[in-house]
């Protein structure tokens, strides 16, 4: 027990006792303080370590394929009430863009490739693994000019194709073709019949006043083979076969003729037969150029020719006046138009 023996003696002994008690306190709180900064110091992330989401999260090393990063907290969790459930974030692939599991957007399993908000692309069931289409479809217009022996009979004029079949593959397809092939008639052609009709009718009954024209409609399968698919361009050949349908017509006008000719069938021949086709065309995108090589193989059927011998020989049940309408014949259509 502490004695105060004397007045001011006693006073400055108890002040003194005081300051040393309070020194020691001070110097205890400072040490406290001092070994708390250190302890939070310690905890702080070291240089390297990566921030997600206001938490502390462990990268796998560089050589890892993946980017495992599992943070306590942040954006790379999907969290409920009951849990916290890490989400696994996939490397950029550059011809696919960025896949993420379970992305916004995208279904159960499913990829988002490319972001959150895009779904993934899939093949369609109008084309094949190579992304060619399951069928093929064209059209197109055109010239078409007889060669050969026809030449002699007919003379250029206008043509139609389309055609529509399976593809198989990008470099193969069966479509089936319609193909109209307009012709007019050579002057050759127009004199001999005008020599059998006045021969016929009597002298001068249809002088400059006859016209006519010859079309072929046809039907064909067209196996056709791609050489080379490209988007810019390609080239391919095709060889087919069908029926052949032939006509001709001769022509008379129905009366005077001014802006406007009205004609009437003075006579009229067909003739069908079987025929075989084979082609080359270049398509640029979706346009195409095509030439094809024609054969039919009409038969030749008796008539009446422009000779004084065949002109003997008419009688009132005479039918055939044009009888080359069944000759073989033999033409070249070249087509552009459209091709899918």
């Amino acid at each position: 027990m502490l004695t105060l023996t004397g007045g001011s003696d006693g006073r400055q002994a108890l002040s003194g006792a005081c300051f040393s008690r309070l020194a020691l306190q001070t110097v205890a709180a400072m040490t406290l303080l001092g070994a708390g900064m250190v302890a939070v110091r310690a905890q702080a992330p070291a240089q390297g370590e990566v921030q997600a989401g206001g938490a502390t999260a462990y990268p796998v090393p560089a050589a890892s394929g993946f980017n495992f990063q599992v943070p306590v907290s942040g954006p790379l969790f999907s969290t409920s009430e009951d849990e916290e459930t890490a989400q696994l974030v996939f490397p950029a692939r550059p011809d696919l863009g960025s896949p993420m599991i379970g992305a916004e957007g995208a279904g159960e399993g499913q990829y988002a490739w490319g972001g959150r908000n895009r779904r993934p692309t899939y093949r369609s069931n109008d084309t094949h693994e190579d992304g060619s289409l399951k069928f093929i479809l064209y059209g197109g217009m055109g010239a078409t000019m007889p060669v050969s022996s026809t030449a002699q009979l007919l003379t250029p004029n206008f043509s139609v194709q389309g055609g529509l079949g399976p593809r198989f593959s990008r470099h193969f397809a069966l479509p089936v073709e319609f193909d109209w092939d307009q012709f007019g008639f050579t002057a050759t052609t127009l004199n001999n019949q005008i020599a059998i009709y006045d021969y016929v009718f009597g002298n001068n009954s249809v002088e400059y006043l006859l016209d006519g024209n010859s079309h072929i409609w046809s039907f064909t399968l067209e196996p056709t083979l791609n050489l080379h698919a490209g988007e810019d361009w390609g080239a391919y050949i095709k060889f087919g076969g069908g029926f052949y349908h032939k006509v001709a017509n001769f022509t008379l006008p129905e009366g005077p003729c001014d802006f406007y000719c009205a004609t009437f069938n003075l006579d009229h021949y067909t003739s069908n037969a079987p025929g075989a086709d084979a082609g080359f065309g270049l398509t640029f995108g979706h346009l195409y150029l095509e030439a094809r090589y024609v054969y039919i193989d009409n038969k030749p059927r008796p008539g009446i020719v422009n000779t004084a011998a065949s002109l003997a020989t008419i009688t009132s049940t005479t039918t055939n006046f044009y009888p080359a309408n069944s000759d073989r014949t033999q033409y070249v259509p070249v087509t552009i138009g459209f091709r899918w």
